[in-house]
């Protein structure tokens, strides 16, 4: 009896594995076929983070005051999209050594206005939208965020 598995399922499996789980399904597959997974083919949607990281979707954060509710969900949104971009690698904010990237926005004062600008990095400088939860491996995945995912950001900002 022979056992069959699809690889946008074993894909699923070695990206939700710890070290031992990839490492095994790496023997059985071929490391090839790991490696050569990009991120950006992968998520396309907010669903696609949900997914990607194994996270659960938006909770409704009952316990938090109404008025401030959606900015929380925002927030969390927010968090999730990065996690999943970075795939699983977190940023230290007292590396000097590793620069963190975000996406930059515009508005021109009006609601249809907002709209990706560029991404900037940071090597050791730390703002409110630079922090290490909100950052990017990449000035290319930063970049990809903030045009992919400009209505999560808009809110994130707004909310």
């Amino acid at each position: 009896m022979s056992l069959k598995v699809e690889k946008t399922n074993a894909l699923k499996a070695w990206r939700k594995a710890d070290t031992k789980g990839r490492a095994l399904l790496e023997d059985l597959y071929g490391k090839d076929v790991f490696e050569k997974q990009d991120v950006k083919d992968r998520i396309k949607t907010l669903e696609d983070c949900f997914e990607e990281t194994g996270r659960p979707i938006t909770p409704e954060f009952n316990d938090v005051p109404d008025d401030l509710r959606e900015y929380f969900k925002s927030v969390y949104n927010a968090v999730i999209i990065t996690e999943a971009l970075n795939e699983r690698q977190t940023l230290d904010l007292y590396n000097r050594e590793k620069p963190r990237h975000y996406p930059y926005f515009e508005t021109n004062g009006s609601p249809a206005g907002f709209a990706f600008y560029d991404s900037d990095c940071d090597h050791d400088y730390a703002s409110a939208g630079s922090g290490s939860r909100l950052s990017f491996i990449s000035g290319d995945l930063a970049a990809y965020a903030g045009k992919i995912f400009k209505d999560q950001f808009r809110d994130l900002l707004t909310k």
